[in-house]
């Protein structure tokens, strides 16, 4: 009969006893087996499966003669460096299931491992069904919906925020109406917080300017926490210099999705089409700005915030976020919103006494600073001055009125006061009256 071939670990085990294995049967004095074993070092042997020989230090040997003399079985053998997982599993039947998975997208890996152990490619309870999940996930192969599966772009991962605060949606939603032979938008600004689906602003706008979002974001700064971080799509009103200063200023993240990547942004583009079918698409074509925010405020309060959401197991956007508000930290003062608002300018004074800030024409008190640089501070949501000052010393200034000077002396008469605004703006009006409380 043919005597069985022993393992690779087998053969490296009779190896190492035939190096010191007469030295077990030895009768050794004190120092005597160190100096056995440091004479033994200095040989060269051929392992198993080599083409080359080599020297091992007398440690080793120390360490294989102690291996040796406890008689045990296996001590000799060299330990496994398999790691991981389905270790049961032989590399053929590893190949097998990562094969019949690549060819089945869609399929559950319980059904998998069925059709597996039907067709005996592994044996019943040879591995679980949560270890060829593992196993799946590790090669790259995940379970796909069937229409994910037929299709070859990014593939695609469900996130979440850990929790309310953490991360805010922001996007603009356009609604059509008709207009006599014409069109007719209205732009829907929305702020969703992503761990509770909760709307901090909704608010319909004429436009989709850098300034328009400014306001909708500063307006649910006063009412809710600042959030940790801010994710937006790569739209002009996304991606001015003011956003990113004032993100910067008060510690929010500014998260910006890839180019030409509309699923990055799935969960507005869900929300949006929640919207349409519950409330905007039962607005009259006539409908107005004013009573397309009615009608969000009311669907909002209504329906949105307080109906259970499948995204969050059931819960209601309302619950998950304002049960959270006592952990968010405090909301922004006015104050501080309006001092991470301003923006530094410098101006050169024309020889009339005037300078241009956008498209308003301002006035300054002084003949000495004809023709010199001024510096500015600038409100960034109304881009209006707020102080000017010169080597330090502030300035008086405002609006230049043309008319007014024809008839009125070569000095300078007292000038309009800084931050009027022309028009009323509910936002731009609080945080000049917190300038003006906190003396700036």
């Amino acid at each position: 009969m043919k005597p069985p071939t022993p393992t690779h670990r087998e053969a490296v085990a009779l190896f190492r006893l035939g190096v010191i294995g007469d030295l077990l049967a030895m009768d050794l004095e004190p120092g005597e087996l160190q100096d056995e074993l440091v004479r033994r070092a200095q040989r060269r042997y051929r392992a198993p499966s080599s083409s080359r020989t080599r020297r091992y230090h007398w440690k080793t040997l120390q360490r294989w003669y102690y291996a040796a003399k406890a008689a045990d079985p296996g001590a000799l053998e060299p330990a496994s460096r398999a790691r991981g997982f389905a270790l049961a599993l032989t590399d053929e039947q590893r190949t097998m299931l990562l094969e019949m998975r690549s060819a089945n997208r869609s399929a559950a890996a319980s059904l998998i491992l069925d059709q597996a152990v039907h067709n005996g490619v592994v044996a019943a309870d040879q591995v679980s069904v949560s270890t060829v999940r593992r196993l799946f996930a590790d090669a790259g192969l995940p379970r796909l919906s069937r229409k994910r599966a037929q299709r070859t772009d990014t593939q695609r991962r469900r996130w979440q925020a850990a929790k309310p605060g953490d991360l805010w949606h922001g996007d603009v939603c356009h609604l059509v109406f008709p207009d006599g032979e014409g069109r007719r938008k209205v732009l829907v600004h929305g702020l969703m917080d992503d761990h509770s689906r909760f709307f901090t602003a909704l608010k319909g706008r004429n436009a989709e300017r850098e300034q328009d979002m400014l306001e909708v974001f500063c307006g649910a700064l006063l009412r809710y926490p600042a959030p940790r971080a801010l994710y937006l799509d790569n739209g002009s009103c996304y991606r001015g210099d003011l956003l990113g200063l004032l993100c910067k200023r008060l510690g929010i993240r500014l998260i910006h999705a890839g180019p030409d990547d509309p699923q990055a942004r799935g969960k507005m583009e869900r929300v949006w089409r929640t919207m349409r079918q519950r409330c905007t698409d039962f607005l009259p074509g006539e409908a107005d700005t004013h009573q397309v925010d009615q009608a969000l405020w009311a669907w909002l309060d209504a329906d949105y915030h307080r109906r259970p959401h499948a995204g969050l197991m059931g819960d209601t956007p309302r619950h998950r976020y304002l049960d959270s508000l006592p952990r968010q930290g405090a909301v922004l003062t006015p104050a501080t919103l309006a001092k991470a608002l301003e923006v530094p300018a410098r101006r050169q004074v024309r020889r009339d006494g005037t300078f241009d800030v956008g498209a308003v024409t301002y006035e300054v008190a002084g003949h000495h600073l004809l023709g010199k640089r001024i510096e500015l501070v600038i409100d960034g949501l109304t881009e209006r001055p707020i102080r000017a000052s010169y080597q330090g010393k502030p300035l008086r200034f405002g609006p230049c009125d043309p008319v007014a000077n024809r008839s009125r002396k070569r000095a300078p008469a007292p000038p309009v006061q800084p931050g009027e605004a022309p028009s009323f703006d509910p936002i731009a009006t609080l945080l000049q009256q917190a300038r003006e409380v906190s003396g700036e």
